[in-house]
């Protein structure tokens, strides 16, 4: 049987019709077959070459040594990394060396679909010879511009400094330009070391950090607040383990931020913190010795002086020594004390405790307090409450770990290895004990105003700040506030400093409409200490101990049970 005569046709016959028309058929075949076997070796062959190609170009990347000193990488206190550099490549080109720059646009948007075409045909119309087109492309792309070749092209080494937490500690980091130099925070403050390839360790603590941010910002949205700030930081050597300001900012997009993002309400931020700065005037009461311990002042009754009215938010009917002017949180007896003292005295401690400078912390953003100095009598008593004096929360956090230290000045620091312990005795050991107890009563008293900052067994101590927020206009907002808590604990034995502060809360329901220190700022101490207490190995005490009130005096506290919560 022939080879074809299953189809029943005799293929020597090929004038037969039917026979051509096989004849035909068979030829066609036979040419889709090698048509088929050619294009499938040529595209075999083409992908062979493709992969070599790639491999030789990976091989050139992988091998493409950076001679210049990669920037420094910025470490938590842990050896975390905050802040580091990594190699990448950059497109450039020379407009000068482009023949056609309708085709080159078109190959560039094929491989690079976001470029924007009239911001290409705008820098390829450049009498320049260098133009940046992309600060850092893949090696996908760099293989893909290898294989589609534009004139004029041309691809540099270059570096990028990214953050790998975004916005953790982003004030504190600040950031770099396009170039690589430091514009703001660490970045700025050591750019020439880090330029040079020297890594930093700060004093922060990553994860006390992110308990900080994440505790304050939910507080910021319960009472629907404008933003905050919050301080952790060692009470003795000053390093500082937490620094939160709210709103922040992803750190590797610090260019395209909005400066209200960028502005650091902890450090830069300057504000009227209210009844805070009663530590203070307590402070020079005791170590001025112009007032014994046990003198009570009246507060029944609003005080007038010149043409201002000072009064209480919670009124007592009766006289209150030095430690009930604090617990209540007293307006009037803050005034009397520091009428007593007088203005000269007042701002002697004020400068002594660091309240009227620039701190001297390792970061640029750094606010100058305002504090009102015609030495009037009137001025010296709204100061003592908290009135005409302005200064940032980390100036308050400075000056309450210097009253708690026993009396010793104490600087924040960033640097793990460095203290700012000057070793200066700005208030005397006796006064630091005093006012330990007071803190410690603010919180645990009944009728103290920072209860809601309690947590068993950590001795939690401090004072609460409500003041009206300052417009900028002139004058101050009657429904606006700025709200504070700064305190230490344990008490007893201070170890830690932590200082909250929101803008601008609302009253809500849960709140009753407060929007008090009380209600808003010291839950947050409550909650921030039973999460970092024991990350920072500090373990709770029983009340039956002997430790639990060493160094705390026993003062007796009497008043109305009104929670001022001020």
């Amino acid at each position: 049987m022939k080879i074809f005569d299953f189809l029943d046709i005799n293929l020597t016959n090929f004038n037969h019709p039917k026979s051509r028309k096989i004849k035909l058929l068979v030829c066609s075949l036979i040419f889709v077959i090698s048509f088929t076997t050619i294009g499938y070796r040529t595209i075999t062959l083409a992908s062979v070459k493709k992969d070599n190609l790639s491999k030789t170009v990976n091989k050139k990347i992988e091998n493409k040594t950076f001679k210049e000193n990669l920037r420094g990488n910025i470490y938590d206190r842990n050896n975390n990394i905050l802040a580091t550099t990594i190699n990448t490549l950059s497109l450039n080109i020379n407009p000068q060396e482009v023949l056609n720059k309708d085709e080159t646009i078109a190959k560039l948007i094929q491989i690079f679909p976001n470029l924007n075409n009239k911001k290409l045909l705008k820098k390829l119309n450049s009498n320049k010879k260098h133009i940046n087109l992309l600060r850092e492309i893949s090696p996908k792309d760099y293989i893909r511009l290898l294989q589609i070749g534009i004139e004029g092209l041309k691809i540099q080494k270059s570096t990028k400094r990214i953050y790998p937490n975004n916005s953790l500690a982003s004030h504190i980091l600040g950031g770099t330009d396009i170039d690589g130099k430091g514009i703001a925070g660490i970045e700025k403050k050591f750019d020439s070391q880090l330029q040079e390839g020297e890594s930093i360790n700060l004093s922060i603590h990553s994860g006390i950090q992110h308990i900080t941010k994440k505790l304050l910002s939910d507080q910021i949205t319960r009472f629907e607040a404008e933003g905050g700030a919050g301080i952790v930081m060692d009470a003795k050597n000053g390093q500082v383990y937490s620094i939160v300001s709210l709103p922040d900012y992803n750190a590797n997009n610090y260019n395209k931020t909005l400066n209200k993002k960028l502005f650091n309400k902890a450090t830069k931020g300057i504000y009227e913190l209210g009844s805070t700065l009663k530590l203070i005037t307590a402070a020079i009461a005791f170590e001025s010795k112009l007032i014994n311990e046990n003198e009570v002042f009246d507060v029944s009754k609003p005080l007038r002086v010149s043409s201002r009215i000072i009064s209480d938010f919670h009124p007592l009917g009766y006289a209150i020594n030095i430690p009930e002017v604090i617990v209540h949180s007293s307006n009037i007896g803050s005034a009397k004390i520091a009428e007593k003292f007088g203005p000269s005295i007042q701002l002697k401690y004020l400068r002594s405790l660091g309240l009227m400078n620039i701190l001297p912390l390792e970061i640029p953003e750094l606010g100058k307090p305002q504090v009102i100095m015609d030495k009037k009598v009137l001025s010296t008593m709204t100061i003592s409450y908290g009135h005409g004096i302005s200064i940032t929360p980390m100036h308050l956090t400075s000056a309450t770990a210097t009253i708690v230290n026993n009396g010793i000045k104490v600087n924040p620091t960033l640097l793990l290895d460095k203290t700012s312990l000057e070793n200066v005795q700005i208030i005397s050991s006796e006064t630091s004990m005093k006012m330990k107890s007071i803190m410690r009563l603010v919180v645990s008293n009944k009728y103290g105003t920072a209860k809601k900052a309690e947590v068993a067994g950590y001795l939690i101590g401090g004072k609460t700040g409500t003041a009206e927020k300052i417009n900028p206009d002139g004058g101050y907002f009657k429904k606006k506030n700025i709200v504070a808590f700064t305190g230490a604990f344990p008490m007893n034995e201070p170890q830690f400093i932590i200082t909250i502060m929101i803008d601008n809360p609302k009253g809500q329901k849960f709140s009753h409409g407060y929007r008090t220190a009380g209600w808003v700022a010291a839950p947050v101490v409550k909650r921030l200490v039973t999460r970092i207490a024991p990350i920072l190995g500090v373990k709770p005490q029983l009340e039956s101990s002997s430790k639990f009130s060493k160094n705390l005096l026993n003062y007796k506290i009497r008043g109305k049970n009104k929670g001022a919560n001020l």
